[in-house]
């Protein structure tokens, strides 16, 4: 594929999609200035005009941490260095001014964010993107070398104050304390670096006393960054850290700036091939309608500025980040006559495969790779039952997976386990942190007799019913277990629905006991739930604390009341006793809310919701 048809396949994506008054617009309408100069596109470039025109007259608002975002960052200052406009130099200069008279500024007079809190002394990597170009095109245009000082000095300085001793560069300072730098390599970090870096590469004039300094520290950070550089060519999130997921904003940007340094022989030809897989990976992250995956969310020294902070901040498909990376790459590698980029992966392999990830559905899952346990979800919450490899460990209680999102979740999880990257953590998406042990967990059942539960190993066999977007259901069959002086057996169905917190349950028990069976349909508990237990409404109920960090979690079994014969404690759960027959299946429901997802916020929303459940079950 040509390189500038997937850098218009992205800027058109992003202008639909993005706010253009805020940062991310401006990075896009950067890229967009540069590729209408690039192909000569005068179409492109009348559309880019129009637009920053709509900045001036306040259609669009320009806003933010820099006063040139007001008339839409450096793309506008940098057509109009190049003369390709009239239009734009009065705006342009006059935000030029302002931003050098009224931009707060750090000790070292590196010009900073105005709600940077001088106490901190804060500054941030990203804030070359907004000063360095925009002074540098706006010094150069209106003869104001001070401007392009300006523009020099805030790169300069930013990259020995956040510079790591490996070469990298660390996002931010000041905002776990007072001269406290953070602990980071983070990929988009060092691309906001590479960006400004490339722009004074590229057209700070040789004669410039300060060029020959501006290209040894290109030269130095550049060949540190392809010593990162994966096996596809691109960087992940936390760039020395390769079981972090794989960035493509900074990613882009770095092939920007790479691509500058090649051009402009900073950096030797020679890792031309370099630049070029690069961009036949980061295809595989875009799609033909131009949709980019695996871009981290807006990201500014996280927790404690740790290295997991970073690897540990989530990435979304389509991110406002996304596009304008792209576009800056693509349009690079064509200036630089590639004529064709070939997918490594095929184009969109790893975004599609995002975009179908992410289409809320029922989904249950049989693992023999992680011990024979069996999955299963919806677009609310997901649980597991455990497989008979750890039998020693576990039994036949049901674990409960909390969501807050409404894709699928299963696969993804055990992938990032299989990283190092336990489920147990919460990365925005939920996590595991209901605790079953030998316990029955929500909803699993047990032979209530003299007392006491009697529980079954983990099943022996499954086997998957249905598997469909829109309801799963499948069997479980329990080997007999001893109850005192006789033997029992179980058969489950369970299954779901979309659009439910609740799966459904069928189990049969066998035995050779004559006369009737008392079922103990369990709920364990950590600490001091909130119990609510009504017979005539067939309600055993829990809301529970897991605060601060888990949030709070309610769990609940339904029943038919007619069958429920009492509520009993056992340890650190409890349990709603039911008649049961052997032969005869008795059916129940079970399940969870999270107070940490879109349903439910306390623990009334979990009872209300419950409350209109009971209306609508069969029994």
């Amino acid at each position: 594929m040509a390189p500038q048809t997937v850098a218009q396949l992205a800027l058109e994506k992003g202008l639909a999609e993005l706010d253009l008054g805020l940062y991310p617009g401006s990075l896009l309408m950067h890229a967009m200035s540069e590729l209408a100069v690039v192909q000569k596109d005068d179409q492109l470039l009348k559309q880019a005009l129009e637009l920053f025109a709509k900045f001036k007259n306040k259609e669009i608002n320009g806003r933010g941490s820099f006063i040139s975002y007001g008339v839409g960052g450096s793309g506008a200052a940098y057509l109009n260095y190049l003369k390709k406009t009239d239009q734009l130099a009065q705006q342009v200069r006059t935000e030029a001014d302002n931003m050098v008279k009224n931009q707060k500024r750090s000790s070292e007079g590196i010009l900073t964010a105005n709600w940077a809190k001088d106490s901190l002394d804060q500054v941030f990597i990203d804030i070359a993107f907004a000063v360095t170009p925009y002074l540098l095109y706006s010094g150069l245009a209106f003869d104001k070398p001070e401007y392009v000082d300006l523009a020099i000095h805030e790169t300069l300085e930013l990259f020995k104050v956040l510079k790591d001793p490996n070469g990298l560069l660390h996002q931010a300072r000041g905002f776990q304390g007072y001269g406290k730098v953070s602990e980071d390599n983070w990929s988009r970090g060092n691309g906001w670096g590479a960006f400004a870096l490339a722009t004074l590469v590229r057209d700070l004039p040789r004669s410039h006393p300060k060029k020959k300094e501006v290209d040894r520290v290109a030269k130095e950070f550049f060949t540190t960054v392809l010593k990162y550089q994966n096996a596809e060519g691109m960087w992940h999130q936390e760039m020395i850290d390769t079981s972090s997921f794989v960035e493509t904003s900074g990613s882009g940007l770095l092939l920007y700036g790479l691509g500058i340094a090649i051009e402009n022989k900073i950096i030797s030809r020679s890792h031309l091939p370099a630049f070029k897989k690069g961009l036949s990976g980061y295809l595989a992250y875009i799609t033909r309608d131009g949709s980019v995956s695996h871009t981290c969310i807006g990201c500014l020294a996280p927790g404690k500025g740790t290295k997991q902070d970073y690897v540990n901040h989530k990435w979304k498909l389509n991110d406002s980040h996304a596009f304008g990376p792209v576009v800056l790459a693509f349009t690079q590698a064509a200036k630089m006559g590639i004529k064709e980029v070939k997918p490594l992966h095929g184009l969109g392999y790893y975004a599609a495969l995002e975009q179908e990830s992410r289409r809320p559905r029922t989904y249950v899952r049989y693992m023999p790779e992680a011990n024979g346990n069996i999955l299963w979800e919806n677009d609310r919450i997901a649980f597991r039952v455990y497989g008979p490899p750890v039998k020693d460990r576990v039994s036949s209680g049901i674990d409960v997976w909390t969501k807050s999102v409404s894709y699928p979740i299963i696969d993804k999880w055990y992938r990032l386990n299989a990283e190092g990257k336990e489920y147990h953590v919460d990365r925005g998406e939920g996590n595991d942190f209901f605790h079953v042990g030998f316990g029955r967990g929500n909803g699993g059942t047990a032979i209530w007799h003299e007392g006491k539960p009697y529980i079954s190993q983990p099943y022996a066999t499954h086997r998957i019913l249905k598997n469909t977007d829109e309801e799963i259901a499948f069997e479980l069959v329990y080997a007999p277990w001893e109850v005192g002086n006789f033997k029992v057996s179980e058969r489950k169905v369970i299954s779901m629905k979309m659009g439910t917190n609740l799966f459904k349950v069928e189990s049969t028990f066998q035995t050779d006991h004559k006369g009737p069976l008392t079922v103990g349909i369990g709920i364990s508990y950590a600490d001091k739930p909130e119990l609510i237990t009504d017979s005539q409404k067939g309600m055993l109920a829990v809301w529970e604390s897991y605060l601060p960090k888990n949030g709070e979690l309610g769990t609940v079994v339904l029943a038919n009341p007619d069958i429920i014969r009492g509520f009993a404690p056992y340890g650190k759960e409890h349990f709603m006793l039911v008649n049961a027959k052997p032969g005869k299946p008795i059916t129940y429901y079970a399940g969870a809310g999270w107070n940490k997802s879109p349903q439910f916020k306390i623990k009334q929303d979990w009872l209300t919701y419950l409350q209109q459940e009971l209306t609508e079950l069969a029994f």
